[in-house]
């Protein structure tokens, strides 16, 4: 599910435990993650996990996309109580997506 800033801002407030996928459209390695990204969340819905997993576009807030220290994309970051737990840059298999969300657990 593609988030706007403003849910964004919610999850991240409200303390839920997630994982998301900073893209833009026009990035190449975007969108070799993306079905990667896909996958992994279909995956965890499954599972009946209560980590989440979100996209951002950060063309859509690039003021957000700042503030959360986004320098290169794609980068997924894990989130558990509004804080970012842990941070990853480049193509990721689902292996390394578990890793992140073992983060936050």
């Amino acid at each position: 599910m593609v988030l706007t800033s403003q849910e964004l801002r919610e999850k991240m407030s409200s303390g839920e435990k997630f994982i998301v996928d900073m893209y833009a459209d026009w990035c190449g390695p975007c969108r070799v993650l993306g079905p990667i990204v896909e996958r992994y969340a279909n995956k965890l819905k499954e599972e009946g996990s209560d980590v989440g997993v979100y996209k951002f576009d950060i063309e859509s807030d690039k003021e957000l996309a700042v503030e959360m220290g986004v320098r290169s994309i794609p980068t997924i970051k894990a989130v558990s109580n509004g804080e970012v737990i842990a941070t990853k840059t480049g193509i990721l298999q689902e292996a390394q997506l578990d890793e992140l969300k073992q983060t936050i657990l």
